[in-house]
């Protein structure tokens, strides 16, 4: 019925297909000889993260760095596929950055990232069997210490991974923005980082030379963003294994809680 509504040009859809990711949700069709993709709202959303912000964050975007939205409508979000290749690996952190800081340039979204109540909901979500006192320590420690301030405050992505990398000719483009808001600048590079295991400073020392940030302000306030960063990826793990119970959830948490043992 949004179909029917949102694109009257096409007769009829075909050829649905599921998407795979790990959030999960989202399909592929086409309609009228284009192709689209459908994600619905989940049942149980979390904190600070709806298909209305998905919406607006794509209405801000320009069209050389996010697709282009067709419509929300009856709890469906429906957007323009991109075509182009997603590789599963990284492309050169010259380019990643440089479109990381096109990306920060824009104007902002109007809503600010915040992580602790993302923390708090995770954990209350958790297989109770999963929930350790040393996590509980550290969620109250953080809660304590609260968020790093900004560096610099910027609409951000915060899901940048290879699989939401489109190559095309014109360049890179991201897409999946369900998780964008505005933040600090050095809370994306700390999430890109974790998120790709990049283990030395290349993508901060490259987006450095965009933004013109001191390298050693961006890497100290990267440094101070990292543990966050990990303690979301292990509970948004822990929360996804209680709802799929998919054990690559459980050895995903377990490499992002082991990672932030070392670092604390």
């Amino acid at each position: 019925s949004v179909i029917a509504q949102y694109l009257p040009a096409a007769q009829a859809a075909g050829c649905f297909s599921a998407l795979e990711g790990l959030s999960g949700g989202s399909v592929h069709f086409n309609a009228g000889g284009r192709e689209y993709v459908a994600r619905h709202q989940l049942a149980s959303p979390q904190p600070g993260v709806s298909l209305s912000r998905h919406f607006r964050a794509l209405n801000r975007m320009p069209q050389r760095i996010a697709p282009r939205p067709v419509c929300l409508a009856d709890g469906w979000l429906i957007v323009e596929w991109q075509t182009g290749e997603v590789k599963s690996q990284l492309p050169s952190l010259q380019s990643l950055s440089a479109l990381l800081y096109d990306l920060h340039q824009q104007n902002c979204f109007g809503w600010r990232i915040s992580l602790l109540p993302l923390l708090e909901h995770y954990w209350l979500m958790a297989a109770p069997e999963r929930k350790r006192v040393s996590w509980l320590r550290l969620l109250k420690k953080m809660k304590r210490q609260g968020e790093p301030k900004p560096l610099r405050l910027a609409p951000l992505h915060m899901d940048v991974h290879a699989g939401n990398l489109v190559l095309q000719p014109q360049g890179l483009k991201l897409i999946d923005w369900e998780y964008a808001g505005d933040g600090d600048v050095a809370l994306e590079l700390a999430a890109t980082m974790a998120a790709n295991n990049i283990c030395d400073d290349s993508l901060i020392r490259a987006y450095a030379q965009w933004s013109h940030i001191p390298l050693e302000t961006l890497t100290r306030q990267a440094a101070r963003w990292r543990p966050w960063v990990m303690m979301l990826m292990a509970s948004w793990y822990e929360c996804r294994w209680r709802q799929t119970q998919d054990r690559t959830f459980i050895t995903l948490a377990d490499e992002a809680w082991s990672q932030l043992r070392e670092k604390n």
